[in-house]
């Protein structure tokens, strides 16, 4: 979406300090990650962890589109030099963390309201405690609440930590399914953190 002169623009203004930070207890607390204010449709994304890198890879695997656009733009030292050779596929599912910025440009996105975040806290927050049979109960029930899309990527997604969960830990819940602004459609970003 963005040419490779509006993405050296918008890592150039990053670095100069150009950009207004928003606070939001819930993405910090959710994503540990600091959010930017780049324009009317679009934060920039500053995240310490391969969480969206892991989903950036299920997203590419299963063709995802409950998804808001996301892109990674950069990779930023701690002195702010661009990285020229990020983490290969092999070193991010490593299990080691990274020591670099990872910054990625995400279309603005809404917060559920407290009665879906419930929902979603209650039935697939702790998925991977389940047995196949409760799972597929949850998905039933996401399925008659909110689609069979929806349900049927996030069983993807439960799928694509299943494969890594030597490297991944579950981690969606109901502050990380937000709803995209114009249409409220219900969409997925970071369900994965770092296995501790």
């Amino acid at each position: 979406m963005y040419s490779d002169l509006e993405r050296q623009d918008i890592v150039a203004r990053f670095i100069n300090n150009e950009y207004e930070q928003i606070i939001c207890d819930q993405c910090v607390l959710t994503f540990l990650t600091n959010v930017y204010n780049v324009d009317s449709t679009h934060v920039l994304l500053e995240k310490r962890s391969l969480g969206l890198e892991y989903f950036c890879e299920a997203i590419q695997s299963f063709n995802l589109i409950k998804i808001p656009h996301i892109e990674r733009i950069c990779v930023l030292d701690e002195e702010d030099k661009i990285v020229k050779k990020p983490a290969s596929k092999q070193e991010i599912f490593s299990g080691q963390e990274t020591d670099h910025r990872y910054l990625y440009i995400v279309e603005k996105l809404e917060h559920l309201g407290d009665k879906d975040t419930v929902f979603f806290n209650q039935c697939v927050k702790d998925m991977n405690w389940k047995d196949d049979v409760e799972r597929q109960h949850i998905l039933a029930v996401v399925e008659q609440q909110y689609g069979e899309l929806l349900a049927k990527e996030i069983r993807q997604l439960y799928n694509f930590y299943a494969r890594y969960k030597n490297v991944l830990a579950w981690d969606l819940h109901g502050d990380n399914l937000m709803q995209k602004i114009d249409s409220n459609e219900i969409v997925v970003i970071d369900p994965y953190t770092r296995r501790a």
